[in-house]
């Protein structure tokens, strides 16, 4: 292997370890908010933001790079991105924060069912082995008649699961463009699908919560072009592990602010998804 490999190795765990603290600074921060928002106009407040902060860095560089062959594909992730957002506000209101990204690592177990049905990649009986596990994982997490599975929980769940969707959408999209274009594309596309159902929910912000609002839509951003980047740059056996650090940042941050500290259930339930992940991960390499 090539010292270009390991360099951009280390680059995409270092942008997946970035991405990892900026989306659960997103969360926490949405959490503190408590639902004092519609859904519809924080999604649509994030993608505003974000368009905001890109714009100036599109504009100063060549306009032709936003030329893209797959604008087709950028709309199909748009919506999906949209959906996912929507669900992803409302499971962090509902869900602590420790809980929500334990359930977030059943991610990459989603996204072999999303290859082998639209990429038609060929998936080992040991890939969905691991998956199955993955969803013991979760249900010891969740732990279905001890504890009521709430809508949050579905909606973390259906987080993952779109977000699945996302990645595979990122992973070809990469061959061609950048993620600035990326991340410019789906911003500009989801802030159009989210402007009328923001209007028709809106509630004007006070102005003690704009701050809280705009570091929101900050690191949601920052964390999807650290994603984009991790993602161009490196395997996903590299840079996977790496999600793993989310739990224990939630977990601090989920005592630190809220006084929540994930049980012993919940960890051992990640635990379970991130072995089975991995497990996955390596036998889609391998193959």
């Amino acid at each position: 292997m090539t010292d270009n490999y390991y360099s951009d190795a280390i680059k995409g765990a270092v942008w997946m370890l970035a991405a990892s603290i900026c989306y659960v600074s997103s969360a926490t921060l949405t959490r503190y908010l408590a639902g004092s928002y519609p859904t519809f106009e924080l999604t649509f407040l994030r993608c505003l933001i974000g368009v905001v902060i890109l714009t100036p860095l599109v504009l100063r560089g060549d306009l032709r790079k936003l030329k893209t062959k797959n604008f087709p594909l950028h709309c199909l992730r748009a919506i999906i991105t949209y959906v996912a957002i929507l669900l992803w506000f409302y499971a962090t209101e509902k869900v602590p924060v420790g809980d929500f990204f334990a359930i977030q690592f059943v991610s990459p177990l989603f996204t072999i069912a999303v290859a082998a049905i639209l990429l038609r990649e060929k998936v080992s009986v040991k890939s969905w082995l691991a998956a199955l596990v993955g969803f013991v994982g979760v249900m010891v997490i969740v732990r279905p008649g001890y504890i009521p599975v709430s809508l949050g929980v579905l909606a973390a769940l259906g987080t993952a699961a779109a977000y699945a969707f996302v990645n595979t959408c990122i992973k070809v999209l990469s061959r061609n463009d950048s993620p600035t274009v990326m991340t410019f594309y789906v911003n500009i596309l989801v802030l159009i699908l989210a402007a009328i159902p923001a209007y028709l929910t809106w509630k004007m912000p006070v102005t003690a919560d704009w701050p809280i609002l705009i570091g929101v839509a900050l690191f949601a951003t920052m964390a999807q072009f650290c994603v984009a980047s991790s993602i161009s740059l490196a395997d996903a056996r590299v840079v996977q592990p790496m999600n793993f650090l989310r739990m224990p940042i939630a977990a601090a941050m989920g005592f630190m602010v809220f006084g929540e500290f994930p049980d012993l259930w919940t960890w051992v339930g990640a635990v379970i998804i991130f072995g089975a992940a991995w497990y996955a991960v390596q036998q889609g390499k391998k193959r």
